[in-house]
C-alpha cells in the first residue's frame, strides 16, 4: 500500500481523465495512487502530469504497453536518463513529423480541388 500523499487528491480532481482510464492506467501499471481508510484512490499531484503525458503521448501512437513499462521515466525530467524512452520518442516524432507532410498535402489538394 502506497503512502497517502501530503495534499492528497482523489480520482475526481483528474478531471481531464475519466475514471475508467484512470483505472485501466492503474490496472498497467501507470499509476499507483494511495488509498484512504475507506479505500478511495488519492492521487498526487505528479500523478495529473503523469495522466496528460500519458494521454498525449497515447494519442500520437505510443502504445500504452510501451509507456507503462517507462514509466518511472515518464516522471522525470529531462527525458536524457531513460535512453529507451528516448528512443521510442524520437520514433514517435519522425512519425508524426511525416504525417504532417501527408495531411498538409492532403489540405493542399483538398483546396485546389474546391478553388476550381
Amino acid at each position: 500500500m502506497n503512502p497517502i500523499p501530503e495534499t492528497p487528491l482523489k480520482i475526481g480532481a483528474l478531471a481531464q481523465a475519466s475514471v475508467r482510464m484512470l483505472r485501466f492506467y492503474e490496472k498497467m501499471g501507470l499509476l499507483t495512487p494511495a488509498r484512504n481508510a475507506a479505500g478511495y484512490r488519492l492521487y498526487r499531484a505528479a500523478d495529473a502530469d503523469l495522466v496528460r503525458k500519458v494521454r498525449l503521448l497515447n494519442q500520437a501512437g505510443v502504445p500504452l504497453k510501451d509507456l507503462a513499462l517507462m514509466r518511472d521515466c515518464l516522471r522525470d525530467a529531462p527525458q536524457h536518463f531513460c535512453p529507451d524512452l528516448r528512443r521510442l520518442l524520437l520514433a514517435q516524432q519522425a512519425a508524426i513529423a511525416q504525417q504532417i507532410v501527408e495531411l498538409q498535402q492532403s489540405q493542399d489538394l483538398l483546396t485546389a480541388l474546391l478553388e476550381q
